[in-house]
């Protein structure tokens, strides 16, 4: 029996079958990996974005750094419009970059660093309605030189975002999670098996940054308390809020 004021403890995500599997960001080329998907849970520990920085390392359960995130302009803080992230010998893989809309907060993930990007790979739609706040991520195809969105959110996040206690669904299935971390300004990301590790942490990350920006936005709290949700005009395929099934 559970004590009073035990901690509950987190359903485990499900992950992905290898047939099946999510692979968005390439391995670098002097990698001894063949992805970044691998048959087992991983859970990764992250830093909570401030408003003086965004610089740090992602840890795994061991301790060791495995990627590190960058800021770039306006000194690395949290109103940087782009993030950069590395793996652990300091390959660029992928960058982040915060778009300009109408009250929505957009987020592009491109491959390669932030001056010469490469393809685009997903992009990030965050909507600030306080704890009820929710990202929807659409995943991009890439054949030859045409790209484009596929429709409908690919994956969709639920939870508490700004508590630090959220899910990623894909088709219905829990992918991945975030939680607290016992560690001061810490939290940890639980990726489910087959499911790209790189990327689930650029999107993890890329969420708190976005959300943490909207705690502070002028327009983002008074659309809030206004009762209005923010215009989508501007985003991919916006579709209804239902709930996921679980």
């Amino acid at each position: 029996m559970g004590t009073k004021g035990a901690k509950h403890r987190p359903e485990p995500v499900e992950g992905l079958e290898e047939d099946s599997c999510l692979s968005v960001i390439p391995i670098y080329r002097t990698s001894i990996r063949d992805s970044y998907c691998v048959p087992r849970a991983t859970t990764l520990r992250l830093k909570k974005t401030s408003l003086w920085s965004v610089d740090s390392n992602i840890l795994d359960y061991r301790g060791f750094y495995v990627f590190r995130k960058t800021g770039s302009h306006v000194s690395g803080s949290v109103m940087a419009n782009s993030l950069e992230f590395s793996d652990d010998v300091g390959n660029i893989l992928a960058s982040y970059e915060k778009k300009t809309t109408c009250g929505a907060s957009i987020a592009v993930v491109m491959l390669g660093a932030a001056p010469t990007p490469g393809h685009t790979v997903a992009t990030l739609e965050h909507r600030y309605w306080g704890s009820q706040s929710m990202v929807n991520i659409y995943l991009h195809e890439v054949e030859g030189e045409l790209e484009r969105v596929v429709p409908g959110p690919d994956i969709r996040v639920k939870g508490d975002i700004g508590g630090y206690c959220y899910q990623f669904y894909m088709s219905g299935v829990k992918i991945a999670q975030v939680n607290l971390a016992p560690e001061n300004q810490m939290y940890t990301l639980e990726i489910g098996p087959w499911v790209d590790i790189a990327f689930l942490t650029i999107c993890a990350s890329a969420i708190d940054m976005l959300h943490t920006r909207a705690r502070v936005s002028v327009l983002d709290n008074l659309l809030f308390c206004l009762g209005s949700m923010p215009c989508f005009s501007c985003c991919h395929h916006p579709d209804s809020d239902s709930d996921i099934s679980q």
